[in-house]
This record gives C-alpha cells, structure tokens and sequence, in this order.
C-alpha cells in the first residue's frame, strides 16, 4: 500500500503525464482503486519509455522512482513545449512574411 506521499507523488505524475497522453486520465481515477505499488512501477515505467530511450521495467524503492520520473517527464515537457513554441513562432514569422510580400 502506498503512503499518503507517495500517493501524492504518483497523482502529480498522472497529471503532468495528461500533457502527454490521455490514458493518464484513466490512471488518476484508478489510483484509489489499485495503490500496489508493482502496478504503479508499471506505470512508470510506462512513461518512462516514452520519454526516454528507457526499455526496460524500472527497479528499485519506490520513492527513487518517483524523483527520477518526475524529473525526467517535466524536462521532457519543458523541451516540448520549447520545440512547438519555436515551430509556432516560426510559421506566424513565416505568415507574416507572407502576408507583407503580397
């Protein structure tokens, strides 16, 4: 069973994993019917694998898991976020461009 820490942890986990996939709805509303802490490893390991070139199941207590995912998804975030903003503000430079040689 998992201390109100950890549940606490996973939950933000879940949340900053919304920006990235939708099953991370599924899992908020599941964390109060299933807190084994093997199914939320799995889970874990789950983002991992899709934020990083990680490929296989993520070992180890708990509480390191969580640091090094949290940390790990909110840089993969951040650069996300930098990329479509760049990509953003390249296309309206573009446009505008555009618009002004017509």
């Amino acid at each position: 069973m998992l201390s109100e820490i950890q549940f606490m942890n996973i939950k933000n986990i879940y949340i900053l994993f919304t920006n990235i996939s939708d099953s991370a709805n599924i899992w908020i509303q599941e964390l109060h019917i299933n807190d084994t802490i093997e199914t939320h490893k799995e889970k874990l390991t789950i983002i991992m694998n899709l934020i990083t070139n990680m490929n296989e199941m993520i070992d180890g207590d708990l509480d390191d898991i969580l640091l090094i995912v949290e940390e790990n998804l909110k840089e993969y975030i951040l650069e996300k976020y930098a990329k479509d903003s760049l990509n953003d503000s390249i296309e309206s430079d573009s446009e505008k461009n555009e618009t002004n040689y017509n």
